[in-house]
């Protein structure tokens, strides 16, 4: 027993040697991570408030600010345990944070993928809330760009939840970006119309719509002839507010061609 008792006295005994030679490091890496830990809440606010400014986006402020955050507290904590000559625990610490990472990134790709997208558009700002665009086969009004999803609002009062990744490889359209917009018409006419007088109808007609832009001339080609019918195509510009006033406008365009010229109008082209 004696010689039990003399083990466990002197093992307790080294211990207590250790604590109180190894007591100043402790304390010193304690510190260390005191500073970092205040240092990265103050850098964390100040760093919040700088991408507020600069984007406007509370929540691109908020994650970018924690990932300062972590990382500055990972730092701390891998300081203070050099200062404990713990380098075999950073070692391990980094390698199972690796391993970590790489099991997540393959697990959450695509949130990882639309968060990417989100902060990309963010910065690029390739559209931004209120613009009227299209984009995965949906048209609508800009509601909400979040880091995950963008809210799409179409003409026909649904809310549409767009993952950024879609939006981010596929085609866009900005039609807020355009202030004019050339409109399209293909008409087919019977041959024994008069081109003179028939580009003068065309004329007269579109002079008749104030949504027409008048700066820039519209323009008439004829395309085909046959001997039986003649087909020519109209070009004009009209201001470009939203894809409901472009229908409308070339709905006006239409009737009043149906009514004035010749029977046989026929095929419309956008």
């Amino acid at each position: 027993m004696e010689k039990w008792a003399d083990i466990i006295k002197n093992k307790l005994t080294g211990w207590l040697h250790n604590f109180i030679s190894d007591l100043p490091n402790f304390v010193f890496a304690a510190l260390i991570f005191i500073i970092f830990f205040y240092a990265a809440k103050y850098l964390r606010n100040i760093l919040y408030k700088i991408i507020l400014k600069l984007t406007q986006k509370p929540s691109l402020g908020t994650l970018f600010s924690s990932l300062f955050y972590m990382a500055t507290l990972l730092i701390g904590l891998f300081v203070s345990l050099e200062i404990l000559h713990l380098e075999k625990t950073i070692s391990s610490l980094l390698a199972g944070a690796g391993i970590i990472g790489l099991a997540l990134g393959f697990a959450f790709q695509d949130l990882t993928a639309n968060f990417i997208s989100g902060v990309y558009i963010i910065f690029k700002k390739p559209f931004e809330v209120g613009h009227v665009v299209n984009t995965n086969d949906f048209t609508g009004i800009v509601e909400e760009i979040q880091l995950r999803s963008t809210i799409l609002r179409t003409f026909q009062g649904l809310h549409i939840l767009l993952p950024n990744k879609d939006i981010f490889q596929k085609s866009l359209t900005n039609y807020s970006l355009s202030s004019e917009r050339r409109v399209d018409i293909a008409l087919t006419l019977p041959a024994k119309s008069s081109i003179e007088e028939l580009e003068k109808d065309i004329r007269d007609i579109l002079a008749q719509l104030p949504e027409i832009n008048n700066r820039k001339e519209a323009e008439i080609y004829f395309t085909d002839y046959n001997g039986d019918t003649l087909k020519l195509e109209i070009w004009y510009w009209i201001e470009n507010k939203s894809p409901e006033d472009y229908v409308v406008v070339k709905n006006k365009i239409i009737k009043l061609l149906h009514s004035t010229l010749s029977p046989g109008t026929a095929d419309q082209k956008v």
